[in-house]
């Protein structure tokens, strides 16, 4: 199976042949939103999540991250749900502490690209707090609300967060 970024140039290049012309700005986000749609609809969900990790562990993509972190909570794929905000908190968080010391220092640049880091790392904690509310796991949802504390308060990264579950043998 193709990956999503070359199935996307695919079809953005074959709608684009078909219109005649080159996709707009809004027709190329539209039919971004139809593929990911469709890759949810099909279960390619460990794919868009390596996707969304790979395109947005730093930054961006909060509509993605949203939109997925729903479907896993209606389905209630707890494995994916932690792949998917840990591995988005570690980075988001590692990309915070890299601005944060020359920010500290006063560099303006730096201090601007920490804030956008913390912002970005902080919608990450929200939807996977609200993911763990939604699933009824009290303990966890309250790691996650600890480590987002931490992490607000600039202490040094340190994981709280509860152990992942194991995966059953069946």
């Amino acid at each position: 199976m193709a990956s999503y970024s070359v199935e996307f140039e695919r079809l953005w290049a074959q709608r684009a042949k078909d219109l005649g012309r080159d996709l707009t700005p809004d027709e190329t986000k539209r039919l971004d939103g139809e593929l990911f749609q469709a890759w949810i609809d099909a279960g390619r969900l460990d794919e868009l999540i390596r996707t969304i990790l790979a395109n947005f562990g730093r930054d961006g993509g909060l509509i993605e991250i949203v939109e997925l972190g729903h479907h896993l909570r209606e389905t209630r794929d707890r494995a994916r749900i932690d792949t998917l905000f840990r591995g988005l908190i570690s980075r988001r968080v590692k990309a915070f502490h890299d601005w944060w010391p020359r920010a500290e220092e006063g560099h303006i640049g730096c201090m601007q690209a920490a804030a956008r880091a913390s912002a970005e790392a902080m919608d990450v904690y929200l939807e996977y707090f609200h993911s763990l509310d939604t699933l009824g796991l009290e303990a966890e949802r309250d790691a996650v609300r600890a480590e987002a504390l931490r992490f607000q308060q600039r202490l040094a990264p340190k994981h709280v967060l509860p152990k992942m579950p194991k995966k059953s043998t069946d």
